[in-house]
């Protein structure tokens, strides 16, 4: 089976050695040829000829499958063409949807998960520093300050007051213009969320993050610690759920165990595996390949 994977990263030299990605290596050992596809190497062209496709200056090989890895933290609209495009050329691709496109803009992904019916902390969207406070004041202090495009816990803040909120969100608005996210702080998940990596229509690994001394980002590329967990089946469906809202096959959702249940806080359509790999045990790389060989 050839199977392509898109990243919207920009390989730093297609000579590199070293040894291959995880889901790369994943394929390989199960007898596939398996290529990254990195999108700014890739040209959509118009012309009297038609449309054409091209990867490092050659026409784009053919692929039974690509496996989309939307790795960017810009305006989703900007990336959504590319997989449009090799839709509309007659490529197969897994996690394409417009939706899990929009997912990667926070402000977006609040709206259509409240619109499912998924379980949230309290939030608001604000666009003006006044009305970030009056939003604080709200919901009730502390919150957690978020923009709109973030990735790895970059661009989330924690605000103990109206003192250390208003400084924030004046910073924020002046530097991108943007509105951000106040959002409920939830004391009693003790610096801990969860992590539930879901492939079609079930959780097939999952663990409990914990935030290194100092922080409440739980996020193991900032420190966090994973462990083994087992979800309850109500977090296990709370995951597939938030999963289907964003029309993805797979998906990383990140949940907080709160006093009145479990809370959705963020779905990644390009989950990294790494440490749920270490600290569960579970070849996660190798369930991702068995699932585009089925799909």
């Amino acid at each position: 089976m050839r199977i392509g994977i898109l990243t919207s990263g920009r390989a730093k030299s297609f000579d590199e050695p070293g040894a291959p990605p995880p889901l790369v290596e994943a394929g390989q050992k199960r007898g596939h040829d398996v290529t990254l596809i990195h999108e700014p190497e890739l040209v959509i062209a118009e012309t009297g000829n038609g449309r054409t496709i091209t990867y490092l200056g050659e026409p784009l090989p053919k692929f039974d499958i690509i496996l989309n890895r939307p790795g960017f933290v810009t305006e989703p609209s900007l990336h959504s063409v590319t997989t449009e495009a090799l839709t509309a050329a007659g490529f197969k691709i897994i996690n394409h949807s417009k939706l899990g496109d929009v997912s990667k803009n926070k402000l977006a992904q609040h709206l259509i998960l409240s619109q499912a019916g998924l379980p949230l902390p309290h939030w608001a969207i604000a666009r003006r520093p006044t009305h970030a406070v009056a939003a604080g004041k709200m919901i009730g202090f502390p919150v957690m300050i978020k923009v709109a495009f973030g990735t790895h816990g970059k661009g989330v803040f924690l605000a103990e007051n109206i003192e250390t909120l208003s400084p924030i969100v004046d910073y924020l608005t002046i530097r991108d213009g943007n509105p951000v996210i106040i959002e409920e702080f939830v004391a009693e998940a003790g610096r801990k969320d969860l992590r539930a990596f879901v492939i079609g229509d079930q959780v097939i690994a999952a663990m409990e993050r914990t935030a290194r001394d100092g922080d409440v980002r739980a996020n193991a590329s900032l420190g966090g610690v994973g462990r083994p967990v087992t979800l309850t089946d109500e977090e296990q469906q709370i995951a597939v759920k938030a999963t289907k809202a964003f029309d993805l096959d797979l998906a990383g959702v990140d949940l907080l165990r709160s006093a009145r249940g479990p809370l959705v806080i963020e779905v990644n359509a390009n989950p990294g595996f790494e440490e749920l790999t270490r600290a569960t045990d579970i070849d996660v790389a190798g369930a991702i390949i068995e699932f585009v060989e089925k799909y």
